[in-house]
């Protein structure tokens, strides 16, 4: 099978889509299929010469630091290269959306879209009435999903948001994966001793761990509040945000305000190779987010052993456990305070939910999240082509 994915951002940005993307590209190769990324030109990055099939479409960067672009239609190269795919993938429904979609209808492919993201969580990054600007995300994703044959929901959450939208395209559910034998691996202590300088984080030090976007979506001023109240009895806890964003400044300003600076540390932007050691840092992995479809840094942080503390919300829910492989607070500062510190003090609890939180992430590797892609291309394929044959004999 050869497959296209259609992304607005691919290497050198790192993030959740783009890790999912190469997640499932690594799988579906493994499965013995040619996957081919179609993605925006960056300037000054060549391609690792190992990830093969990468097709950079002409772009120009969006204003920011976002790591966006404007992508421009394609030009008759990528187009004869999409014309060959058996089935094409998007993973946004903006722009890439768009030029995915008129290459399907172009070349009459199936057309699959994956839903990675809340978008209605974003609205107040738009500078108009929040309510107004939720109505007109919404009634964009229903427009847009009429021209895609199939939805795919990274999690259950995301299946029932899309339906009380009123979606009514076909949804799969398929998790994102990641390469979980590289979070499981023990981390040397000696291997660990320059972040432990670099933070000032000693051996006795209790450390809760967040990593992903440092922005408000990520609900980071109720984890800051939450562990200020934490800090007050487990005085040796620190909280290590890893991760880069367009809001730094600001939740570095809040937590001076909190009389927090020399136990609350956000490191900015990390090489995801080194994720790894960070999350070796820490006794649980922390999130307040709500915002979430299917966090591949939650499961991260299961793979790494670490107890998963998340508010009761969609896509984190659809995750983890209670009194599993996590514990499920309230959404309520002093409700989700009062599980850190009990999962602090019970040794035990937090060894046996340890233990649960690896084989929770098993079950997420990426190429057992592909085997299910596979299945899921392969039925639309047959279905798109039953069509056409019916559409056939009708003429």
């Amino acid at each position: 099978m050869r497959i296209g994915i259609f992304t607005e951002c691919y290497k050198p940005v790192i993030n959740g889509v783009v890790n999912s993307i190469i997640g499932f590209k690594t799988g579906l190769e493994t499965l013995g299929h040619e996957v081919f990324v179609f993605c925006p030109t960056y300037k000054k990055y060549r391609d690792d010469p190992k990830d093969k099939n990468i097709i950079h479409i002409k772009s120009w960067p969006l204003p920011g630091k976002s790591g966006y672009h404007y992508i421009f239609p394609l030009d008759e190269k990528s187009k004869k290269i999409a014309s060959t795919m058996d089935i094409i993938h998007v993973q946004h429904p903006f722009i890439m959306g768009d030029r995915a979609a008129d290459t399907a209808e172009e070349f009459k492919k199936p057309l699959v879209f994956t839903n990675h993201t809340q978008y209605e969580q974003y609205a107040h990054y738009i500078p108009f009435s929040k309510k107004f600007v939720i109505k007109e995300i919404v009634s964009y994703i229903k427009k847009f999903s009429l021209r895609v044959d199939l939805i795919v929901a990274p999690a259950k959450g995301i299946e029932d948001k899309l339906k009380s939208y009123g979606v009514k395209t076909p949804i799969a559910i398929v998790p994102n994966g990641i390469n979980v034998e590289r979070f499981e691996k023990k981390i040397p202590e000696n291997k660990l001793l320059t972040l432990r300088n670099k933070y000032d984080i000693s051996k006795n030090d209790i450390v809760l761990v967040f990593t992903g976007r440092i922005a408000e979506e990520k609900n980071l001023t109720f984890l800051i509040k939450a562990f200020k109240i934490i800090n007050t009895q487990i005085s040796n806890s620190k909280l290590l945000l890893v991760g880069g964003g367009p809001e730094i400044k600001r939740f570095n300003d809040r937590i001076v305000k909190l009389e927090l600076k020399n136990k609350v540390t956000i490191t900015d932007y990390v090489p995801y190779t080194e994720m790894p050691k960070y999350l070796s840092l820490a006794k649980m992995y922390v999130t307040a987010s709500k915002s979430e479809v299917h966090p591949l840094t939650v499961i991260e942080g299961l793979a790494a052993g670490l107890p998963c503390v998340i508010v009761k919300a969609p896509g984190t829910g659809d995750i983890v456990t209670n009194n599993l492989d996590g514990l499920v607070t309230k959404d309520d500062t002093s409700d989700y305070a009062n599980k850190v510190v009990k999962l602090i003090k019970n040794n035990n609890l937090r060894s046996e939910l340890s233990k649960n939180a690896k084989l929770t992430a098993r079950k997420f590797s990426y190429l057992e999240t592909s085997k299910q892609m596979e299945k899921v291309y392969n039925n639309l394929i047959a279905r798109t082509h039953t069509k056409i044959t019916r559409k056939s004999r009708e003429n």
